[in-house]
């Protein structure tokens, strides 16, 4: 074979290769991370447990604001509007959702409350906090695994093994903080809001709120509150950084009790679920 010949075959090989890698990269659609919105930071890293290096999460509701009252930016619509997913609390946590659904009717949405029993609220409406429970994390993980699945079949058996992972770490914090529960002789426990229902179902514990339907509580509350703190020798009072904590510092100062911060909200869930746990049972006798 001359120099010629081999040139023109080389060219040739080469046009091929160039050819061939142009055509895996225009179909390289799997490649792509899945780009998931959700509601707060908890379901945010249920999403990145389960999805891992395939996804690609924004979150809404930015820490310190109040999912109750928050409306998105028109920069957070834009990203929604780019979305394959959306993964909602449910429980009617997101009043403003039917403005997010118009903005992107193609993407795929995932209510991961959905095969919760809901404990009802004072006001008798659905108590939506129902992520503050490892129990319900649990089913919540679930759905949000079956979301991805649906968006992404080909990775099916990943995200199936990212969740068994997943929820093996829930169900070891469930088990040890049942039975740091269970050894306590008190089980009450005094909250600014309401929030820690489920918690307290979990471990046989009685959350006691300040507010009362989303309002602060009232001159006569407040005085049967300070007796029973008083009674239970209820040292601490747990509040939310979303909260104005005034209530709360009136009755701890009444009751020479400490305040102590506990964020709903967070990010980092199994360490902020297990720093709650903690805090909360230290509180207990």
């Amino acid at each position: 074979m001359n120099i010629n010949t081999k040139k023109s075959s080389l060219l040739v090989l080469l046009s091929l290769v160039f050819l061939f890698c142009g055509c895996v990269s225009q179909n390289q659609t799997p490649s792509e991370k899945i780009k998931v919105a959700t509601t707060i930071a908890p379901l945010g890293d249920f999403v990145k447990a389960v999805g891992s290096d395939k996804v690609e999460v924004t979150v809404l509701v930015p820490p310190g604001a109040e999912p109750h009252t928050f409306e998105p930016t028109p920069s957070q619509m834009k990203e929604v509007a780019n979305a394959d997913m959306y993964v909602m609390n449910g429980a009617g946590l997101e009043f403003w959702m039917d403005k997010i659904l118009q903005v992107n009717k193609k993407m795929a949405k995932v209510d991961s409350s959905r095969g919760i029993s809901f404990l009802l609220e004072e006001g008798g409406q659905e108590d939506p906090h129902t992520w503050i429970s490892l129990r319900n994390a649990r089913v919540q993980v679930e759905n949000i695994c079956q979301g991805l699945i649906q968006v992404d079949p080909a990775n099916r058996d990943y995200y199936l093994q990212n969740k068994e992972d997943y929820l093996q770490k829930i169900s070891v914090l469930d088990r040890g903080l049942n039975e740091t529960f269970a050894a306590k002789k008190r089980k009450i426990f005094i909250v600014h809001h309401p929030a820690w229902t489920y918690f307290a179902r979990d471990y046989g514990l009685k959350q006691v709120p300040l507010m009362k339907n989303e309002k602060e509580p009232g001159p006569k509350y407040l005085a049967e509150v300070i007796d029973l703190a008083r009674e239970d020798n209820i040292t601490t009072i747990f509040v939310e950084p979303e909260y104005n904590p005034k209530a709360a510092e009136i009755i701890a100062r009444e009751m020479n009790a400490s305040i102590v911060y506990l964020d709903p909200l967070a990010g980092n869930y199994l360490d902020n679920m297990a720093y709650a746990g903690k805090e909360i049972a230290e509180s207990l006798p």
